[in-house]
């Protein structure tokens, strides 16, 4: 019996080795590519408020949440002349005071509600974002209406985010992603050019700006026809138009339209040698090459300087 048994298990082996051996992945070409999934978008309702103010509103019903962002369409890229740095600076101001209240209230609020609130600014945007679960959704609006078209741009909060912001300048010189970055755009798009300057300015220019600057970007750039609300969570167009109305219902202003910014033509690199070149003879500073690395060095405002790896 026990000789008939293994005389099966050695069948059995025999019989699995050869289906696998069978079944071995053809390696002698590449698999060919399956059937594309699909991709189902959700759709976008476009509505709008009274004051023109376009609201794009997409039904997402999996959670009780809802995301609502007021997107300016203006941003560092913005910032005049000497200024770099305003647009930045404005947009981190909105929540640092707002209609009656202050920094420090308003987080009490918006925490209260479980809810998230915060301000961004890009090159070519700015936005004010609101996270909250949609049974807030009516306490939480209001708040980020004032934040979003009441702030009151408090200056003591202005020279704590300026000192802020300095040190960071300084902090940066001993980081190596940001001396890359900042020398990557400064030689990719020049001195003048703003995309060629962080979009947080530079020391010179955090220390020129006023609050009367912020709010002269801050009006410039805010606006009805220059914005929208962008809308999605489990809502639906009946339930929260109404209530973006009643806090973005009544925004109106008589600024003029802001007119596109006017960025100069960055310059033309014939090839990256060429414009590695170019960097390194307006650094005006020692260079060492090799056949992987060429390094060169960015010169800050206050004259220190550090070594680059480009």
């Amino acid at each position: 019996m026990l000789t008939r048994h293994l005389a099966l298990a050695t069948a059995l082996i025999f019989c699995a080795a050869t289906l696998v051996a069978q079944q071995a992945p053809d390696r002698t070409r590449p698999p060919q590519p399956g059937a594309p999934p699909s991709l189902a978008l959700p759709a976008i309702q476009k509505q709008q408020l009274s004051n023109g103010l376009p609201v794009w509103i997409v039904e997402s019903h999996e959670v009780p949440v809802a995301q609502v962002n007021l997107v300016v369409l203006s941003g560092t890229g913005d910032d005049p002349a000497g200024k770099f740095g305003v647009g930045s600076l404005a947009a981190a101001m909105l929540e640092e005071g707002a209609a009656a209240r202050s920094s420090l209230e308003i987080a009490d609020a918006i925490d209260f509600l479980g809810a998230d609130l915060d301000v961004t600014s890009g090159s070519d945007s700015s936005a004010v974002r609101l996270h909250v679960p949609v049974a807030r959704l009516g306490d939480a609006l209001p708040i980020m209406a004032d934040v979003a078209l009441r702030p009151t741009f408090p200056s003591a909060e202005l020279e704590r985010l300026r000192a802020e912001r300095l040190t960071n300048i300084l902090q940066a010189r001993d980081d190596p992603a940001t001396i890359n970055a900042t020398a990557y755009a400064r030689v990719l798009y020049g001195p003048t050019h703003r995309y060629g300057t962080s979009g947080a300015g530079t020391a010179a220019t955090l220390r020129s700006i006023s609050t009367d600057d912020l709010r002269a970007f801050y009006a410039a750039a805010f606006q009805p026809r220059n914005a929208a609300l962008i809308v999605v969570g489990d809502v639906t167009p009946a339930r929260v138009l109404p209530l973006l109305e009643a806090s973005f219902g009544r925004w109106t202003t008589s600024a003029p339209a802001p007119a596109p910014a006017r960025l100069p033509n960055a310059p033309q690199h014939l090839s990256f040698n060429q414009m590695l070149d170019d960097f390194m003879e307006k650094a005006q500073n020692t260079t060492v090459r090799s056949r992987f690395a060429r390094w060169s060095a960015v010169r800050f405002e206050d004259g220190a300087a550090v070594r680059v790896e480009l």
